[in-house]
């Protein structure tokens, strides 16, 4: 089957490599009709609202993936059901084996996030999503090459190594734009935005580890501030080329 998006055609069982220069909309369209499973994830960001929006035209019923770490601002947490509710989201809720942020305090002990940020984000946010995604067969993502010099060589769709073993495709629809198209189609769409992101927040994760940016900073630099850690690695492992930090502002 052939399927037009603004004048370009994709056919579905073309190589990943055809589709580098695709619309947003056509990439979705391609993973949906080749993947006979997949999710999308996100934390509700202004992206990855716009890839749902997509979605709602072309698999209306797919899985949402919300990483739900015990630390999310309660503005996050009322702004997911209120996009859940407007637009019949499929919400899977993923979360650590201890189960709350209180029960991670009895095994690890308090202030985790700052003692450790990476051994909190591996079992609130790794874990948890390589473990739901045993169950698909590709998953989809924000990822947009301007957030970072480590997202600028991100490509359309790639593979990703599960830590059993199985190999599960990654797609970034977004990637060839930047804030300015995401907000643009934002705006065009009526799309709601994330309430931090009107009060000065670049890039919203966890309360303890997220700060509102101040003028000329970038996107991100809100993020981990004091600490020399940048991304929470749940887009670095299972690399075909190794380690790489890379993160999608979802």
């Amino acid at each position: 089957m052939t399927l037009r998006n603004d004048h370009l055609f994709v056919d579905p069982s073309l190589d990943p490599s055809a589709l580098q220069e695709a619309t947003p909309d056509a990439v979705l369209r391609w993973a949906v009709q080749s993947l006979d499973r997949i999710a999308v994830a996100t934390s509700f960001q202004s992206s990855g609202l716009v890839i749902l929006h997509h979605l709602r035209t072309i698999k209306p019923d797919i899985p949402v993936l919300f990483l739900d770490t015990g630390f999310h601002f309660e503005e996050t947490l009322r702004f997911r059901d209120t996009i859940a509710e407007m637009w019949d989201l499929k919400v899977v809720t993923l979360r650590g084996e201890h189960g709350n942020a209180e029960e991670q305090a009895k095994i690890y002990g308090s202030e985790l996030y700052r003692r450790s940020p990476d051994t909190c984000c591996g079992i609130n946010k790794v874990k948890p999503l390589q473990t739901a995604l045993e169950e698909y067969d590709g998953w989809i993502s924000g990822l947009r090459r301007d957030q970072s010099p480590l997202r600028a060589e991100t490509p359309i769709i790639e593979a990703q190594l599960l830590p059993s073993g199985n190999e599960i495709m990654k797609i970034h629809p977004l990637a060839r734009w930047n804030k300015s198209d995401v907000d643009a189609y934002r705006l065009a769409h009526d799309i709601p935005s994330h309430p931090l992101l009107e009060m000065g927040y670049g890039s919203i994760g966890c309360w303890p580890c997220t700060r509102a940016i101040k003028a000329g900073e970038a996107e991100r630099d809100g993020r981990w501030e004091g600490s020399s850690k940048t991304e929470c690695g749940i887009h670095s492992f299972g690399k075909p080329h190794g380690p790489q930090q890379s993160e999608a502002e979802q």
